[in-house]
């Protein structure tokens, strides 16, 4: 099998595709072929008008634990610099429209860093986030260093960065890295259930809401509250807010 095959696209006919990674046996390690494949298929999703949100979610026991120790291993420092490696699928942390994240089992290392990208993080109740890196010689390359201090605050997250050490689904929930938690089966109802819910909202506002946030990390308050308020005043002028605006004062006068 090509290890390119370890992950499936799979769009559905409500506005949400599935990216899902299969590779369980190895606990759905994230080799480079997946992590390229990964990218290519978010730049299919970037380009489809009929793909509004996309889950992101893993088959087996554990949603990924991490690089592939075994390729990280045969591979010198200077030919990860060359490819410019960084153990997971940086193309997530600019994906466009929103995504949702199903967890369950081990989130780890570059598997914990997919999760630091997504929008919305469903996590089961047997979940474990974390990043190792630091306990097999190395740190985190797509940015577990940058997203998690942001996520979670600078103590909390140069405590997990600098031990190893795990956080649970109820830990993560607290901190600000898990959305919800629900059993573990419920975990896939769940989430689809959440992107579904998303799907049937309007695509372009969500998008300015996206990009809003994200300013929210990478701006000063002032700038990001004019970044704020002219994407208000752009919503304003979509298709979606004359018609759901009548629609909610009609619900509300009746």
């Amino acid at each position: 099998m090509n290890p390119g095959d370890f992950v499936r696209f799979e769009p559905t006919d409500h506005g949400v595709a599935e990216l899902v990674l299969d590779r369980p046996l190895a606990r759905n390690a994230l080799s480079r072929a997946m992590t390229d494949a990964m990218a290519a298929f978010l730049a299919q999703a970037e380009d489809d008008p009929a793909v509004r949100v996309v889950l992101l979610r893993a088959e087996g026991a554990h949603f990924a634990a991490g690089a592939d120790l075994k390729e990280l291993a045969a591979m010198s420092a200077a030919e990860a610099e060359a490819m410019d490696l960084s153990g997971s699928c940086d193309a997530l942390g600019r994906f466009a429209k929103p995504v949702v994240c199903a967890v369950q089992g081990a989130a780890l290392g570059g598997g914990c860093e997919l999760v630091e990208m997504c929008d919305v993080v469903i996590a089961a109740d047997d979940a474990v986030f974390g990043h190792p890196e630091v306990r097999v010689g190395t740190m985190p390359g797509a940015g577990g260093t940058q997203r998690l201090p942001r996520i979670v605050g600078r103590t909390l997250a140069l405590d997990l960065l600098l031990t190893g050490r795990p956080l649970t689904a109820e830990e993560a929930l607290r901190s600000g890295l898990a959305s919800r938690v629900v059993p573990r089966a419920a975990l896939l109802a769940t989430a689809r259930s959440v992107a579904a819910q998303m799907a049937a909202l309007p695509a372009d506002v969500q998008r300015m809401i996206k990009t809003a946030v994200r300013g929210a990390d990478e701006l000063p308050l002032e700038l990001g509250l004019q970044l704020e308020r002219r994407l208000f005043h752009r919503s304003l002028a979509g298709p979606a807010r004359a018609g759901a605006m009548q629609a909610f004062l009609a619900r509300a006068g009746s």
